[in-house]
This record gives structure tokens, C-alpha cells and sequence, in this order.
């Protein structure tokens, strides 16, 4: 266990690059190290297919690490304000406009972060042919999640 899983740990994150193939539906995720839940350094991504097939790829999905910083952003633009109301709130009594405003911030930036996670980003058609390819040549090994890292079964 030690100093380095309790700083450093591996976890998934920026599930994007969605896409159906066969009827089902497949996506990347890229493995982190973190601190807390800020994604710090990519690792490796992976293409995920519902039926629990796991393919790691050859390199990081940019796609998926852009997604995984803009939503940890976006939790801070949520948090920040928020707590900067509450405390204002809490410890002062005041007229001023300024906690409303952090409040009106805290709430749109929190529905930002509700639809970062709804929202489904579409595989570009390049990319959607570079993992239809890899699905080819791995389809007939089978590769389940199960058999893989345990940190890669799919949380869908």
C-alpha cells in the first residue's frame, strides 16, 4: 500500500470518444495518476465495449485527457464560488451584491459539470477508424475485462 497509492494512485478518467459499433456502444478512458480527484499525469487509455471488452491503445487518447482536465476544472469553478458564498453567508452579514454573484456562478458552473458528464463527446471519424481497426485485429482475441487490470472493468 505505502506513501505512493495513497498519493499517486491510478484511476480512470475523461470517459469520450464515443461510438457504436454492432449495436453497441464503445468508448476511451484514459488511466491517470491523480492526487485526490485532480488527474495529474495520462498513463495509458484504453477502448472500452459494453459487453465488457477492454483494448488498451497504442497511445493516450488526447481526446480523453482533454475531457478528464476540463471536467476536473469545471468542479472547481464549482467548488470555489461555493465556498466562497457559504462562508461569506455564514460569517458575515452583509448587503453586498458579491456573495449573490458566487452563488449565480457556483450554479452555472455546477450545471456545466452536470453536462460535461451527460453529454456523450462523439469519436472524431478518424479516430473512430483507427479503433474500429484495433477491433478487427482484436475482436478474435477476446480480451475481457475480467482477464485485465481490475481497475479496467467498466463502471458504465
Amino acid at each position: 500500500t505505502g506513501l505512493k497509492n495513497k498519493v499517486h494512485p491510478c484511476r480512470l478518467f475523461g470517459k469520450s470518444d464515443h461510438f457504436t459499433v454492432d449495436g453497441q456502444e464503445a468508448f476511451v478512458k484514459t488511466k491517470f495518476f491523480h492526487v485526490g480527484y485532480m488527474p495529474c499525469a495520462p498513463e495509458e487509455s484504453y477502448l472500452y465495449l459494453k459487453d465488457g471488452t477492454v483494448i488498451q491503445l497504442p497511445e493516450i487518447a488526447g481526446a480523453s485527457v482533454l475531457w478528464a482536465w476540463l471536467r476536473y476544472i469545471a468542479t472547481l469553478l464549482f467548488a470555489i464560488p461555493l465556498t466562497g458564498c457559504i462562508v461569506t453567508f455564514v460569517m458575515l452579514t452583509t448587503r453586498d451584491v458579491w456573495p449573490w454573484l458566487c452563488l449565480g456562478l457556483s450554479i452555472f458552473f455546477f450545471i456545466v459539470l452536470i453536462a460535461s458528464y451527460v453529454y456523450k463527446p462523439k469519436a472524431s471519424e478518424e479516430n473512430r477508424q483507427k479503433y474500429l481497426e484495433m477491433l478487427g485485429i482484436v475482436h478474435h482475441t477476446n480480451i475481457q475485462a475480467s482477464e485485465a487490470d481490475p481497475l479496467l472493468s467498466p463502471k458504465v
